[in-house]
């Protein structure tokens, strides 16, 4: 099993592949990898860049594939009987009444995660297209203010500490 823990032992460019599939994977996404990564003592750039790499990847992946996906998660869903809905998917729903899809785009990596966002944006019948815009321009923006943050975060706490 690997998880952010795996980040920490890690060495050399494995660290660095591990910062992409770490920001890849639903629920963990930059919020976490970034700090982490910049924590290590990795180049911020590089991590900032792997983990808006990874993040995305797995986000247009869902994009692309969203039709397969909710298919098949339709003829689950008739076949069981009515589940209610998770504190996630009431989060998100709330997300998206007040906020629409910007909102819930650029506020999904502190609550629902971008993943899920994505998922429940595109079954909102948003266009793709919107929905790819963004969920892309809320990862960037997410992103630099992670890593700058992170950063001089981390250089102020190792000035503080002497």
């Amino acid at each position: 099993m690997f998880g952010i823990e795996s980040l920490y032992s890690a060495e050399g460019m494995f660290t660095y592949a591990l910062v992409f599939l770490l920001a890849a994977t639903p629920w963990i996404e930059i919020l976490v990898v970034i700090p982490a990564g910049i924590a290590l003592g990795l180049n911020p750039l590089a991590v900032s860049i792997l983990a808006f790499t990874g993040n995305l990847t797995t986000v247009y992946l869902l994009i692309f594939a969203y039709h397969q996906l909710s298919s098949a998660f339709e003829k689950r869903k008739s076949g069981e009987n009515k589940k209610p809905p998770t504190k996630r998917k009431m989060k998100a729903i709330q997300i998206w009444n007040k906020y629409g899809l910007p909102g819930l785009a650029f506020i999904s990596p502190m609550t629902v995660g971008t993943h899920f966002a994505t998922f429940v944006a595109l079954s909102f019948k948003s266009k793709k297209y919107m929905v790819t815009m963004w969920i892309t321009l809320s990862i960037f923006v997410w992103t630099v203010i992670v890593t700058v943050l992170s950063y001089y975060g981390i250089e102020s706490l190792k000035w503080m500490l002497g």
